[in-house]
């Protein structure tokens, strides 16, 4: 059964949603996004490992952009030093402004047949030798070797953008959803975030963002002409 948490701005919304899932007390909210990325840390820190998810492997932050406190860019770094931090047991690189560490996890960005991974599949960083300089990426069952010339393949996917999860599940999902992003804040990819949730799916944001995103669509209006192609075809419709 899949529940939702909404952290929205009002201490009395808190207290009845925290009165109606039995959940411990949320976290200080806001609605500005850098609330939004303090909110996410102490979900992962605090919330969610009191609730049996391990935030290595259970949790998914989904975002509407890239770009911003509360796009991917900035929350990877975030959450790369929360959730996977420095240690003198792993080792890391620096590739183009990009830090990758054993033990992160990461992205394939595109098709690649030779190496049969493809676009959206996500891995963890098993191993970088830097004598070979390669770098060992465990998918599932199968591991993928790339090149340092290679990496600009993949990239952190401790957070990733709603529309790169499209197909795929998640046991928590965390969506944060300001006006920052109010270009792409429609019902159809609030939809798609949410339902990436196969446990428990937390909305992280402002009212005002969350009311828009709930109250657009980006449908646009189709001209196929069917209804007349059917009545020429003798049908009713």
């Amino acid at each position: 059964m899949r529940r939702y948490l909404l952290l929205s701005e009002t201490l009395r919304e808190r207290q009845r949603l925290r009165r109606s899932l039995l959940l411990p007390k949320t976290p200080t909210s806001g609605h500005q996004p850098e609330h939004g990325v303090q909110a996410i840390c102490e979900l992962i820190t605090d919330l969610l490992p009191g609730l049996g998810f391990n935030p290595a492997t259970d949790v998914q932050v989904l975002c509407p952009m890239t770009r911003g406190v509360v796009g991917t860019r900035n929350l990877n770094t975030v959450l790369q030093q929360l959730i996977n931090p420095p240690s003198p047991d792993k080792v890391e690189i620096n590739r183009g402004g990009n830090l990758l560490r054993e033990g992160d996890r990461i992205i394939q960005l595109t098709n690649d047949y030779n190496r049969e991974v493809f676009n959206g599949d996500l891995g963890i960083i098993q191993n970088i030798d830097t004598v070979e300089q390669e770098v060992t990426v465990q998918y599932g069952e199968r591991t993928v070797v790339y090149d340092y010339a290679d990496l600009n393949e993949i990239a952190l996917a401790w957070c990733v953008t709603i529309h790169k999860s499209q197909g795929s599940e998640y046991p928590v999902v965390i969506l944060p959803i300001y006006m920052q992003h109010y270009m792409m804040l429609t019902r159809n990819l609030f939809y798609t975030g949410l339902t990436r949730a196969k446990k428990l799916a937390i909305v992280v944001g402002a009212k005002k963002a969350i009311s828009l995103a709930v109250r657009s669509t980006d449908d646009q209006r189709r001209y196929t002409r069917l209804q007349q192609r059917l009545l020429q075809a003798g049908l009713n419709c």
